[in-house]
């Protein structure tokens, strides 16, 4: 049953993705590489830490376009539920080929929820993320919510391989008199594939294609991603 379920899932976001395909014809494009760091730590029996250190190249990977720290830190309530508080600091370049860049300041809360089935084969998370962002040349935050939806089905067999798939949506919540694109409705899409290698308990590496649709208001356009992602996971 779980698995059926797994298969819709997936069947029903592809789907999707191709439904914003077909009708986001004239939307702009860029090829993008992301290579997140992320560590996470047992500081105490319920305290956590986390740390992520994420570089974006962008304009056909030729150029730093986003750098980004993102601390926090948790409490687990049990084995699969942690709540968190935390910080993120982003630089964006002004335009894709620029090297000044703007300053984002975010806050964000968040609760996880992960778990295992089919004897602890597949792992599945869901992410929940409430984000205050305060943007250059915008007084009041942008307020958003996310959620992601995560699941690693390990390969028979071959266990410390993996093959890894989520989908994320965006939604800011508030209108912002400033910025035309900061308004309340769906912001962004993102749905990645990817495989998974576990060296040691605490090291995995991960890394495969990220798609992420941006909603834009006129003027603009939309904006479509083709991401390589590669995340390096350390947990302690």
């Amino acid at each position: 049953m779980i698995l059926k379920r797994q298969s819709n899932w997936i069947s029903s976001t592809i789907i999707i993705t191709a439904l914003i395909l077909s009708t986001n014809a004239q939307a702009s494009s860029d090829f993008q590489i992301w290579v997140p760091v992320n560590i996470n730590a047992q500081l105490t029996e319920q305290l956590r830490g986390f740390l992520e250190l994420q570089p974006r190249m962008g304009d056909d990977a030729s150029n730093l376009t986003t750098a980004i720290v993102r601390p926090a830190l948790g409490w687990a309530l049990n084995k699969q539920a942690t709540l968190w508080v935390g910080y993120l600091m982003q630089a964006d370049s002004v335009t894709s080929d620029s090297d000044t860049y703007v300053i984002e300041n975010r806050a964000w809360q968040g609760f996880t929820w992960k778990d295992t089935a089919n004897e602890k084969q597949l792992i599945w998370e869901v992410r929940n993320r409430l984000e205050e962002r305060f943007l250059a040349q915008n007084a009041d935050p942008s307020i958003r919510w996310r959620t992601r939806f995560r699941i690693e089905q390990l390969i028979p067999g071959w266990s410390s391989w993996s093959v890894i798939a989520s989908e994320e949506i965006f939604v800011t919540l508030n209108d912002n008199a400033n910025n035309a694109n900061l308004q309340a409705g769906a912001q962004q899409n993102r749905l990645y594939i990817g495989v998974g290698y576990r060296f040691a308990p605490e090291f995995q590496v991960e890394t495969g294609y990220l798609y992420q649709h941006v909603w834009r208001n006129p003027p603009s356009v939309d904006q479509n991603n083709n991401v390589w992602m590669t995340n390096l996971n350390l947990n302690f």
